[in-house]
């Protein structure tokens, strides 16, 4: 366990020694697929960190039908909680496993055990969340002017072309991805069109028909998440993944889900400053989706009716 907390952001200055002073009060905990870390209102009692596997942080907003308000997906290395060592409040959220895995869990009593034992080790961690947490406010800002801009091009109400190329420059702007395309089900045929692209030599993209199920835009509408590719050759998402020639090697998609139903799947790709993207930017993604996806879905349904009106109009006029 030792030789992997070093190579955690929280505590990658740590010294060997400091190190060895976690061993008495870091324990592992396994989690199974959707398997719960805790629960919204339960008291707060330990800090987490993600060593294998991930889990989604989420807000339940109507327990009776299960509806639920994802906050953010943690990968290994990111941690949670670490406010609970401090003052010991209630969850503010519920936390559950996304896919198996393993959890270091450090409880509040052990850490002030170990702040009255050997202090330096426990200030060092201090120094580390202040640290953490001054990138997680400049990305927070970062996010939050990405989703403003959202919220203007939806009030403004733009025609759907342009409400689906605002809404995929601006994911790719806030996640600093080189392309991306939109996917929209057509609700006639059922499939998958690809109706946007924006990207150098995504054009030959546009106007790609797949079956709904097809495909990382089918994948991520049948999981119902978004999902970040970190190498498209291996990774165990596209085994046995029909591509379609727009598929690179970092990526995420994400689907337009709205009431149970699909409206589409944005997929952007390759971080033009990272070899992968993070999972900030994944949260920023599910973000923009959710936000759009209502607005897409209304704007959608006028142009059919629209096209259907003219359609109608040619007809009786002969």
């Amino acid at each position: 366990m030792l030789m992997n907390l070093k190579d955690i952001e929280l505590f990658k200055d740590f010294n060997a020694e400091e190190l060895q002073r976690f061993e008495g009060v870091a324990e592992e905990i396994e989690l199974n697929l959707g398997e719960m870390l805790f629960e919204e209102g339960e008291p707060g009692d330990a800090l987490y960190i993600v060593e294998q596997g991930a889990v989604r942080i989420f807000k339940t907003l109507d327990r009776t039908t299960g509806e639920e308000k994802s906050l953010a997906l943690l990968e290994p290395g990111a941690y949670l909680g670490e406010m609970t060592l401090i003052d010991g409040t209630p969850r503010s959220a519920s936390a559950r496993a996304e896919i198996p895995s393993r959890i270091l869990r450090i409880t509040r009593d052990n850490f002030l055990r170990l702040l009255r034992e050997y202090p330096q080790a426990a200030i060092r961690l201090f120094v580390s969340f202040m640290r953490v947490m001054s990138q997680r406010l400049r990305q927070t800002n970062e996010e939050l002017v990405v989703m403003y801009q959202i919220g203007r091009l939806i009030g403004a109400a733009p025609p759907t072309g342009e409400l689906v190329r605002g809404v995929l420059e601006r994911a790719m702007a806030g996640t600093d991805a080189a392309w991306g395309v939109f996917f929209r089900v057509n609700d006639i045929t059922g499939n998958l069109e690809a109706a946007e692209a924006v990207g150098k030599g995504f054009e030959s993209v546009l106007n790609l028909k797949t079956k709904l199920d097809q495909g990382l835009a089918g994948l991520c509408l049948k999981e119902g998440q978004a999902l970040k590719i970190d190498d498209s050759e291996d990774d165990i998402w596209m085994e046995n993944l029909q591509r379609f020639g727009y598929e690179r090697k970092a990526m995420i998609a994400a689907p337009l889900i709205y009431r149970d139903k699909p409206i589409g799947a944005l997929i952007l790709g390759e971080p033009q400053n990272a070899p992968e993207f993070n999972s900030a930017n994944l949260n920023l993604v599910e973000a923009v989706t959710s936000e759009a996806a209502a607005a897409l879905e209304a704007s959608l349904m006028q142009a059919d009716a629209a096209s259907r009106e003219k359609h109608d109009r040619h007809f009786f006029r002969f």
